[in-house]
């Protein structure tokens, strides 16, 4: 079977989407992570983006063990390790599955290095992966009620191989495509349930906190993606801010309050369709982001964000960074193709790569 799960963007309420309770807004786009996966005499992985070809493992005791994998190859299979091991340990499963993934442009080579785009690869990997041992498991998942399940199995193995942080927003993006407002786990609860129950168990509950609620797209909305040749680590960023909330709790509240204020009010607007409010906010979300990076001193708005974010607004739409910032992407938004047009050429001019990518109205597709 053929499965694929889109990347991810965020357009408004980064950061604060990490505090249970609030909401951020997310799009899936159309840069894909790919999964062929067949019922097999044995588990054999491959992973094409990391040159990791056929590698051969056992499922013992919920775990899956590799039999042939250095140090290096070990790091770069951890997702596809807890991918694997949720959907199995779902299904209760000892069957041997042959698959292979491979990603549409998660990597990009710049001056002869390849460097990550920050779509949310792991994160689609992950649900793709996840999807194809159901699918191959003749479970329809294009169903709703099935999505949800991968949502789930794919947001426990990926927060925990991430060393229990972030915000799962990239697996939502990845396993229902299109734009919604989203609210994340509450990270403590589902901790007290992983201990307490199967994952089977887990997976069928309803989750304190979860939220997916899509977004109705506008006709003349135009996304533009603009890429700054550096790569950014979230892990590394959210340790930094933790420390930072830890030290300075009652700032770093006030300005994640003023960013959780601004994504709802952008819901409100995107509901109303009120394009001038939206625009706004994109800029007031920049603003407070920027703020956010100065007080923790994490390095949030790099000088290239800004630049993206200030040729969109100059040109009559609205930028920002999109995620956790550091390098990676940024977003310009505006309603006609002339104004877009103006702001790829600008983003050109300044050196900012412009990326041919657009919101994927799918999640998780079947081939």
């Amino acid at each position: 079977m053929h499965i694929s799960a889109p990347g991810k963007l965020f357009l408004s309420g980064e950061w604060a989407i990490l505090e249970t309770g609030n909401s951020g807004i997310v799009a899936a786009v159309n840069k894909r992570v790919h999964v062929e996966i067949e019922k097999s005499k044995e588990i054999s992985v491959s992973v094409d983006d990391f040159n990791i070809k056929n590698v051969k493992a056992e499922y013992r005791c919920g775990k899956i063990e590799w039999l042939n994998v250095n140090e290096e190859q070990k790091e770069k299979l951890v997702f596809m390790k807890g991918a694997l091991e949720a959907a199995m340990n779902y299904l209760g499963d000892n069957k041997s599955y042959k698959i292979r993934s491979w990603g549409e442009e998660s990597q990009i080579e710049v001056d002869g290095k390849k460097k990550k785009i920050g779509f949310g690869s792991s994160a689609a990997s992950v649900v793709a992966a996840v999807a194809g041992v159901l699918a191959v498991n003749n479970i329809d998942i294009t169903k709703r009620k099935n999505k949800d399940i991968i949502y789930k199995l794919s947001a426990i193995a990926h927060y925990l191989a991430q060393g229990k942080i972030g915000s799962g927003f990239d697996i939502a993006a990845s396993t229902y495509g299109g734009i919604f407002v989203y609210k994340r786990f509450d990270p403590k609860w589902l901790e007290d349930q992983i201990k307490e129950k199967t994952i089977k168990e887990v997976a069928e509950t309803k989750w304190t906190g979860f939220v997916v609620e899509e977004l109705k797209i506008p006709e003349d909305f135009q996304l533009l993606i603009g890429w700054t040749k550096t790569s950014a680590s979230t892990t590394d960023m959210i340790k930094q801010m933790n420390v930072f909330k830890t030290q300075n709790p009652e700032n770093y509240k006030k300005l994640i309050s003023k960013i959780s204020d601004i994504a709802a009010e952008s819901e409100k607007s995107w509901k109303q369709n009120n394009k001038k409010e939206i625009l706004k906010l994109i800029q007031e979300n920049e603003k407070a982001l920027a703020a956010l990076g100065k007080e923790s001193g994490v390095n949030i708005e790099t000088p290239d964000l800004k630049k993206l974010s200030d040729i969109a607004n100059k040109n009559g739409g609205a930028g920002k960074l999109s995620g956790a910032g550091g390098g990676d992407c940024g977003i310009g938004v505006c309603y006609r193709k002339k104004t877009a047009d103006k702001i790829k050429q600008e983003w050109k001019k300044a050196g900012i790569w412009v990326l041919d990518a657009e919101i994927d109205n799918d999640g998780i597709v079947v081939y």
